[in-house]
Parts: structure tokens; C-alpha cells; sequence
């Protein structure tokens, strides 16, 4: 079947047709004159087709198009609700930028007035005639939140007295303590318990200055 024929539906002879004479379908057997005459009226065909008619040949290019426009709905969707995951994850990330931004503010804020009563009460010190320790002014110059770690090693190696000891004497010392610890701690008779020996290589220097000095 071509694209631009045409298929006659009922026969020429069928009942369901009614005859109509061209005189009546213009109008021309009733009317008297033409300026009377009105437009050609036609019956108006409700169902032109069947109910059993199968699917035409433009049937699946009807369905193309729908289905890629429910797919383009679809998509529009799926874009739209990942912009708006996109932006409410924006949004939080610069709330919590700001909140610790504004916690950082309001610590320096209270830094800067710690200070300033700190000097205002060094003045204040100082106009009635008391005169403050050094230590203790540093203390106040230098009042700060942050945590200071000191080694306990180097509270150890800190010497006592103006005589500086070097780092062989030190390491002597120390493995002298431990040696006596171990002696005293360990019971007569009891061959069994070890003896701790220094891991750090200085055992063959030590055994050669016990020795020169026997």
C-alpha cells in the first residue's frame, strides 16, 4: 500500500451507505435562489474505525516518540534531584565551615581580652607600688591554651649542678643504676635470674672502663 492511497471502506451497493443526490447535498432542489443557499452539511463519522482493527503502521513511531519522551521526563528527574543533593551537601559543608570558623573567632576574642586584663591588672599593680615577679609578668604576657610536651628523658639529662656531664657518662650512669637495681632486687642463691643487659651497644665500653679501672 502506498503512502498517499486510499482504501475504499464499504461497497457502493452497501446498506449502511445512504444515497444522497447532488441537488440535495447542495441544496440546490429546495432552495429558490442561490444567495439562499447554505454550506454543504456532512455526516460526522464518530468511530472510523473498528473495534477489532490491528495496529497501523505509524503505531510504533507513536510509541518511539512517547517512550523517549517519558525517558527525557525521567532524566530531567534524575538531574534535578541530584542538583538538589549537590546543594544541600554545599549548604552543610559551609554551615560547619562557618560554626568552627565562629568558634575560632570567639577563642581568639577571648584570648585578646584575657591579655588585655592581664595588663590592665599589671597597671593597676604597678600605680599601687607592688612590684610583680618576672616569671610572673611572663606568665601573663604569655597566657596561652596551647599544651607545651616535655620529654621526661630530657628532665633526666638536665644537670643538677654547673659541671655538664657528656652523653657517655650519662648513658654510664644510667646502665650502673640498673645494674645495681637488678642486684639488690635479685635473691642470694638465685643463679636462675638473668641479667639485664644494655641493648644500645654500650655494654663493650662500659666492660673496658670496669676493666681499665680494676
Amino acid at each position: 500500500m502506498g503512502r498517499y492511497t486510499t482504501v475504499q471502506a464499504y461497497a457502493d451497493n452497501s446498506g449502511s451507505m445512504r444515497a444522497v443526490s447532488y441537488d440535495q447535498a447542495t441544496g440546490s432542489a429546495t432552495a429558490a435562489k442561490p444567495a439562499e443557499r447554505g454550506p454543504v452539511v456532512t455526516e460526522k463519522v464518530d468511530n472510523p474505525y473498528g473495534s477489532t482493527a490491528g495496529a497501523g503502521s505509524g503505531e510504533f513511531h507513536v510509541y518511539r516518540h512517547a517512550r523517549a519522551r517519558e525517558m527525557a521526563r525521567w532524566k530531567e528527574i534524575n538531574a534535578n534531584e541530584a542538583e538538589m543533593k549537590a546543594e544541600e551537601e554545599f549548604q552543610k559543608k559551609i554551615a560547619a565551615d562557618a560554626r568552627a570558623e565562629q568558634e575560632k573567632t570567639e577563642k581568639r576574642r577571648r584570648k585578646r581580652e584575657r591579655e588585655k586584663n592581664a595588663k590592665k591588672r599589671k597597671k593597676n599593680l604597678k600605680l599601687g607600688g607592688v612590684a610583680l615577679d618576672v616569671h610572673q609578668e611572663d606568665d601573663e604576657g604569655n597566657d596561652t591554651d596551647e599544651f607545651e610536651y616535655t620529654p621526661v628523658a630530657s628532665l633526666e639529662m638536665k644537670p643538677t649542678s654547673g659541671v655538664v656531664k657528656s652523653e657517655d657518662d650519662v648513658t654510664d650512669n644510667c646502665d650502673h643504676r640498673k645494674m645495681e637495681d637488678s642486684t639488690h632486687s635479685r635473691p642470694k642463691g638465685d643463679a636462675s635470674s638473668p641479667v639485664e643487659f644494655p641493648s644500645d651497644g654500650s655494654f663493650p665500653e662500659r666492660m673496658k672502663k670496669q676493666l681499665a679501672s680494676a
